[in-house]
This record gives structure tokens, sequence and C-alpha cells, in this order.
């Protein structure tokens, strides 16, 4: 493992912060790849959007 993770790693490990808190191993090479890729930047601002939304969105009567 490598201080630098490739962008197919950043995307998985900004799906996973969703639902677990990361390491600081994994925290520190999340940021620090991010400070050079605008691309997974853009990516992560994309998935904590889609969640914000996803949490306003109202349930129907059945809960789905």
């Amino acid at each position: 493992m490598s201080l630098m993770p490739t962008c197919k790693e950043v995307h998985r490990l900004v799906s996973e912060q969703m639902d677990r808190d990361l390491t600081r191993v994994e925290k520190t090479r999340l940021r620090f790849h991010m400070l050079i890729c605008d691309a997974c930047s853009n990516f992560s601002g994309q998935m904590t959007l889609i969640r914000r939304a996803m949490h306003q969105f109202p349930l129907d009567k059945d809960g789905l």
C-alpha cells in the first residue's frame, strides 16, 4: 500500500466513509489524494450531495 491511493481506491473510500469511520491512515491517504485530484474531489462532493438529497426524500407509508 502506497501513500498515494489510486482514484479507484479513493472512490471506494469515499463510499465507505458514509457507512463507517475510516481509520487515520485511510483518512490521511484520502485527503492527500484529493488535494491533487480534482476529479476525486468532485466525486466526493457529488456523493455527499446525493446522500443529503436521499435523506430528505420522503418515505412512502411502507417505509420504502
